[in-house]
């Protein structure tokens, strides 16, 4: 009896529980649902994919986060490297925090410009997937609220606590003021309000789980009332949601709202106009996202490669799942808003970015693609492209300096090989995508591998292209055979023309943990029956009929000895690579290819021709192609026909940008890059024609000369200073109110005194100190300790997330008796350093989790009168730029001095101020020619905060409670016609001798062979630093 009563009172909490989530607001979906009727004929879609201005549309993006670049002169190269990676679309979070430094106060100025960003957006042709928040996790500070929010009494993102939400009206008021002030500039760039705009949706919140493992935790009145301020700002386009993985949350049911009740028992839930799930699943060992983690491998030469099964069970169900959700998740597009594209780093890790991009590799953002494209998404945006920089103390606690991610493009714009597999995936779909847009599943797939765990699954299209006679079949292929074998037999059932079957194999080349998407059933715009293709073409351009020329299609192939194109019918092979025919019954002919160079293939009784280039890796490297879209083509009077195929492509350069408004092509190429090869039908004035490919509409130009730059300067006019804390300006506080968020100290560090009478006394005095996160300690002017209190797990002293249950366990005694005056009195200065306020993400309350000092007792003292000093982060134009030391910025009391190479750091010396001189190595009326990313790099067991030209942009920590020691100098924030200075703040654990440390400012030499754009620690007399030279080149 007493059982049954236990689970029916479970059973009416869990209904009580669910349904109150459910709100009260009356807000329904419809309400704010996007107006199909009004703006349909601009955006409209379907379960398959968006339709923009009545065309069938695929979105490709990448993440970008502007205020992780604080040189926004970057932000225009750095976004056409997007472009030229093949994407179409970016997702940009704006950061309420990063313009809003206090209350009531909004910047939207420089590098908080948000207007330029978007009008840049148009002018690239770019779309944008919005996402203001409030909440955006990012590794950013408390989430993306303003610092001064986590000081006010409020339940940031309604959370009560872990695990729990209350609605909070106040904290309603705040995100109200944010909304006000960013969305009416978003509103301005609307696809359905401006003729050449650029968002095409809003997405609400982020990662807002509606239920926790089968627990409700989500408050829809939080998701209703934030839509309804959107659509109040001028918001029209669709709403978004970005599940934290797909759970289902926030899915529209409009067909609920035809039957209000107020009835507890039967409130309606309220969903976005498109349902978005975020996907990661495969993460660097020591940086697992679990709760608990006590044991995992630290050194990254001993980590154990990702398992494919990891993949397979994390990404192979996602179609069923999500259309299993019904409703509008079944009706809308399958959309991932965070598609993994690398991941994070944190404190007291021995690995790098570097090592963290050689665990995934440069095949494993192009695997993940593929297979999600394989469950149908047509909307995806890759999380990171292009990571950044953690400059100030944007990051949280979750972050160090760089943002690099291991992204596609590295932290100092390289393009790794990541992007260049990648593209060539983007470019076979973007090729197709008048064909690809809208597919479904084959559930009995005519293809079969002759080993396991090759084959993935078919895509059947379900509209014609070109007058496609059946249905273009995609095969997803990907090579996770335990045995690692590169080459195989797939076989093939084809049923012909006249009902005749036949069964063949077709030889296939794909190495370990790649993959590629497999085009059959097509047929080719020259007439040809394409059976199967078991090489990949990674990119179809179709010229259409002109004067005498009766139209042509090509491919671009790699070079494959192996790999197959089965046709039906009689055909011609010709051109200058090797090639050679068999036959498959009466009616299929397969054909193979080898070498460098080109085929030419025709019906033998038709005169159009199928053009094959095979490309090697290092082209393929560098292939680019420019598509257009319908929405820009129309904004720009542009022709709307061929939109799904290139009009001009390139490759031979690292990075190319097709400007379509001028007809120009800029490009970036490094020193061993000498010519670009361009196929197009427009020529240059002065090409020549490519020997491997001696074909009209291929040729090629000689790039200008490669100019040799020494990236090392020299490091001159070294000054030195030493804070006085005497002088600082100090405040009486009570350490119970004394923590960093509650005195607006919350970049950098907040620094503590305590004064206190002479102790004549044998027994052994000990300050205890509980604190977070990183505390040094001077007594009477002398360095008496220091520690770090950070930890991964959950629940403990210092937890990056999560709150913290055993916060009382963080201290540490120090022995300070030796330091102690018995004649007159006693200082104790103690610094502490905040690594980052935590971000209140998922279920988590976390956001004040104690920063500063916790608790501190001297022994013997019972009543010490302790004082406060710090910044105020209120009081800056940014709340993120300040190590918190007052004086960072004083211009008296320095003196010349030899380097710190030559002096060493002395503990006792406190807080010591280190600034020197250098000049660019370009010379300034080469700076639009030349691009030459510069590193500072520092070596040496002490801790340091770096400014460059006065703006900070990192924190080191050679002690071992950080791995970087190279910092990229922003190319924006660098002067070439004036001499640039780093600032250093420095102070130390320990003596740290000249022969340890190093300081240089020099080049990124980094691993251009492999296109991992690693760092190479050991000099080679070969090794040079990463030069770019730009040219353009105007198209007749």
């Amino acid at each position: 009896m007493i059982t049954v009563s236990i689970f029916a009172g479970l059973v009416a909490f869990y209904v009580w529980l669910l349904q109150s989530r459910k709100g009260t607001l009356p807000i329904t979906t419809t309400d704010c649902a996007y107006n199909r009727n009004k703006y349909g004929q601009i955006l409209n879609w379907d379960k398959h994919c968006l339709y923009i201005r009545g065309k069938p549309t695929l979105i490709f993006s990448g993440e970008f986060h502007y205020w992780r670049l604080p040189d926004r002169s970057r932000w225009e190269s750095i976004l056409k490297k997007y472009r030229a990676g093949g994407f179409n679309c970016i997702r940009i979070y704006f950061h309420w925090g990063f313009h809003s430094p206090d209350k009531g106060i909004y910047k939207f100025d420089d590098n908080r410009d948000v207007d330029y960003l978007l009008d840049l957006c148009e002018k690239l042709q770019l779309y944008v997937l919005a996402a203001p928040g409030p909440y955006i996790c990012a590794e950013t500070q408390v989430g993306g609220f303003p610092l001064w929010l986590a000081a006010e009494k409020l339940e940031i993102r309604h959370i009560k606590f872990t695990g729990f939400k209350e609605y909070d009206k106040n904290f309603v008021k705040y995100e109200k003021e944010w909304f006000e002030a960013i969305l009416p500039i978003l509103a301005c760039h609307q696809i359905t309000e401006k003729s050449d705009g650029c968002v095409i949706a809003l997405q609400i919140e982020n990662e807002l789980f509606d239920k926790v493992r089968k627990i409700p935790f989500g408050l829809h009145d939080e998701m209703r009332v934030l839509c309804k301020m959107a659509r109040d700002c001028g918001i029209t386009v669709p709403f978004f949601s970005n599940d934290p993985d797909e759970s289902g949350s926030f899915i529209a049911k409009p067909e609920d709202d035809a039957k209000p009740s107020t009835n507890f028992f039967n409130r309606r839930s309220f969903g976005l106009d498109l349902y978005g799930f975020d996907k990661y699943f495969i993460f660097s060992p020591p940086d697992a996202p679990v709760p608990f983690d006590f044991n995992s491998e630290q050194d990254p030469r001993k980590w154990k490669p990702w398992d494919p099964k990891d993949m397979v069970n994390a990404l192979d169900h996602l179609e069923k799942v999500v259309r299993g959700f019904g409703h509008d998740a079944a009706k809308s597009p399958i959309f991932i808003p965070e598609l993994q594209g690398g991941w994070y780093s944190s404190y007291k890790l021995k690995h790098t970015f570097d090592d963290v991009y050689n665990y995934y590799g440069d095949r494993f953002t192009r695997i993940v693609y593929d297979s999600i494209l394989a469950q149908g998404c047509t909307m995806l945006s890759i999380y990171m492209v292009y990571g950044g920089t953690n400059w100030g103390t944007i990051g949280d606690i979750d972050g160090t300096t760089s943002y690099d991610y291991s992204a596609c493009i590295r932290e100092s714009g390289y393009i790794s090989g990541r992007l260049r597999n990648l593209r060539l995936g983007l470019f076979f779909i973007r090729s197709f995508s008048d064909i690809f847009a809208k597919t479904v599943r084959v559930k009995n797939p005519n293809i079969s591998a002759s080993v396991k765990d090759v084959f993935n699954l078919q895509r059947r299209a379900v509209m014609d292209s070109g007058g496609q006679a059946s249905a273009v079949v995609f095969t997803f292929l990907r090579n996770f055979t335990k045995t690692g074998s590169s080459q195989f037999k797939l076989f093939v059932n084809h049923i012909g023309a006249q009902g005749e079957k036949e069964t063949f194999d077709m030889q296939c080349y794909l190495p370990y943990k790649s993959s590629f998407i497999a085009l059959g059933n097509y047929v080719t715009s020259t007439g040809l029956k394409l059976i199967f293709s078991s090489i990949p073409i990674h990119l179809r351009i179709l010229h259409p009929p002109y004067e005498n020329d009766p139209g042509k299609e090509i491919w671009i192939v790699p070079v494959n000895d192996v790999g197959e194109f089965a046709f039906e019918g009689e055909i011609n092979v010709d051109g200058n690579l090797r090639s050679s025919i068999r036959s498959v019954g009466d009616s299929i002919k397969v054909v193979s290819i080898s070498g460098i160079g080109y085929s030419r293939i025709r019906h033998a009784e038709d005169s159009r021709d199928l053009f094959i280039l095979a490309l090697d890796n290092d082209s393929l490297g560098t292939l680019h192609a420019v598509f257009d879209e319908s929405h820009w083509a129309q904004a720009h009077n542009r022709s709307l026909d061929h939109l799904h195929s290139p009009s001009i492509v390139s490759w031979g350069t690292q990075n190319v940008y097709f400007d379509l408004k001028n007809d120009i092509i800029e490009t970036e190429y490094g020193e061993y890059e000498k010519e670009i090869t361009i196929l197009s039908l427009r020529k240059l004035s002065d090409h020549t024609r490519v020997e491997a490919y001696p074909l009209p509409f291929i040729y090629k130009k000689q790039l200008n000369k490669f100019s040799a730059v020494h990236t090392t300067p020299e490091l001159f006019d070294w000054n030195t200073r030493i804070t006085d804390f005497s002088k600082l300006e100090w405040r009486p506080i009570d350490l119970k109110n004394g923590g960093a968020a509650e005195n607006y100290y919350t970049s950098g560090h907040v620094i503590y005194r305590a004064k206190f009478p002479s102790m004549k006394t044998n027994k052994k005095i000990q300050l205890s100190i509980n604190m977070r996160h990183r505390c040094t300690i001077f007594v009477n002017g002398k360095f008496a300790g220091g520690h770090m209190t950070f930890n991964k797990n959950l629940f403990f002293p210092g937890t990056k997330m999560g709150p913290e249950i055993f916060a009382f366990l963080g201290g540490n005694k120090y022995d300070i008796t030796k330091f102690i005056n018995n004649e007159e009195d006693n200082f104790i200065i103690i610094m502490v350093e905040n690594l980052g306020i935590s971000r209140q993400s998922v279920v988590f309350n976390d956001a004040r989790n104690a920063r500063g000092i916790i608790s501190a007792k001297i022994s013997g003292l019972s009543n010490v009168q302790w004082e406060i000093c710090g910044v105020d982060v209120r009081r800056l134009e940014i709340p993120f730029i300040t190590s918190g030391i007052p004086d960072e910025h004083k211009r008296i009391g320095w003196i010349e001095s030899s380097s710190i190479n030559k002096h060493g750091v002395i503990p006792d010396e406190g807080v010591k101020w280190w600034s020197f001189k250098f000049r660019h190595p370009i010379d300034p009326k080469y700076k639009e020619m030349i691009n030459a990313p510069l590193r500072l790099v520092l070596y040496g067991a002490f801790t340091s905060y770096i400014f460059l030209n006065n703006t900070l942009i990192g924190r080191y920590y050679g002690n071992g409670d950080g791995p970087q020691h190279d910092f990229y100098l922003m190319d924006g924030l660098l002067k070439f016609d004036d001499a640039n200075q780093i600032t250093l703040m420095v102070y130390s654990w320990e003596r740290v001798f000249n022969k340890d440390i190093k300081v240089e400012v020099r080049g990124w030499e980094i691993d251009d062979v492999d296109k991992s754009g690693n760092i190479i620690r050991k000099k080679d007399i070969n090794d040079k630093p990463w030069i770019i030279m730009r040219e353009k080149i105007q198209l007749n």
